[in-house]
């Protein structure tokens, strides 16, 4: 009795062994993955064949396949002293993960996000976003990342408030949207447009605060029009008269346009005549969007 008594713990304390050595043996290799630099790393994920070709592979089990490869990209895309080559593998990782599995939505957004902010990849964080926005149409999140790229990265502000007027109708889309949307679109040269989106906006929700608050950037977007018109008018009376009109009404009593427009805010339009710019006395700011310092 006492012999197999020994026996068994001789053979507990050897399975003990096993097990640490195998634990030291893995913490070994990872330490030493580690040393490894994270783009070398990162360029193993070329080697991952077609997503269809994985997805036939995985023989029924596709959704556990894509959330190996997925375990593997997210690695990549979380190591802080990555490369803009290993983001670009992790992406390619990211794209055979929504191959193998299209209806993986945390994907989408997460890798979208990773590239177009952290890894100034905009390219590859539109190409994937846009990829999701096929899947998941009715998902904001998605265009706003896409609007995003578009604006802080590509300085493209039309494309910018084109998806973020596409994300802010989409359904749970926060109420800023449609004022960021139309501000953009502002800038972007086109306020008939801004209008006509905060007005189909409008007509969308039910919840009247927020339609008096897209009735009020109604307003400031038609102010924008305003200035941009009143001084399209001073530069045609300088034109026409070789001077300066010396107040806002002037335009109108040279002919220049037939009417001053109603300040909608309950202010008046001013002219700086030392420029020729306009302002109302209603807003402190013409309606333009953030932009990095410096461009």
């Amino acid at each position: 009795m006492s012999t197999g008594i020994g026996v068994l713990r001789e053979r507990l304390r050897v399975g003990g062994l096993m097990v640490l050595l195998g634990v030291a043996a893995v913490g070994a290799l990872t330490t030493l993955e580690r040393q490894r630099p994270p783009e070398v790393r990162a360029a193993e994920l070329s080697y991952l064949p077609k997503g269809e070709y994985i997805r036939v592979a995985a023989l029924g089990y596709h959704q556990m396949a894509a959330d190996l490869i997925w375990l593997e990209a997210v690695q990549h895309l979380g190591e802080l002293k990555q490369t803009g080559s290993g983001y670009r593998w992790a992406y390619h990782a990211v794209d055979v993960v929504t191959d193998v599995d299209p209806a993986f939505a945390f994907a989408y957004q997460a890798a979208g996000t990773i590239l177009g902010v952290w890894a100034g990849l905009p390219h590859e964080s539109i190409a994937i976003s846009t990829k999701g926005m096929r899947v998941y149409p009715d998902v904001w999140q998605l265009p706003l990342v896409v609007g995003y790229d578009y604006y802080y990265e590509l300085h493209d502000v039309r494309a910018a408030a084109r998806y973020f007027r596409m994300a802010a109708v989409l359904p749970g889309a926060p109420e800023y949207l449609g004022k960021l949307a139309a501000r953009m679109t502002v800038e972007a040269g086109d306020p008939d447009a801004a209008l006509e989106f905060l007005q189909r906006l409008s007509m969308q929700t039910q919840d009247e605060r927020i339609r008096a608050g897209l009735l009020k950037r109604m307003k400031e977007v038609v102010v924008e029009r305003d200035l941009r018109f009143l001084e399209e008018g001073v530069r045609r009376y300088r034109v026409r008269y070789g001077a300066s009109p010396k107040t806002i009404e002037d335009l109108a009593a040279g002919g220049i346009v037939n009417r001053i427009p109603p300040e909608p805010l309950g202010g008046s339009y001013r002219l700086n005549q030392a420029d020729g710019t306009v302002s109302s006395t209603s807003l402190t700011e013409r309606m333009l969007v953030h932009r990095r310092p410096g461009s």
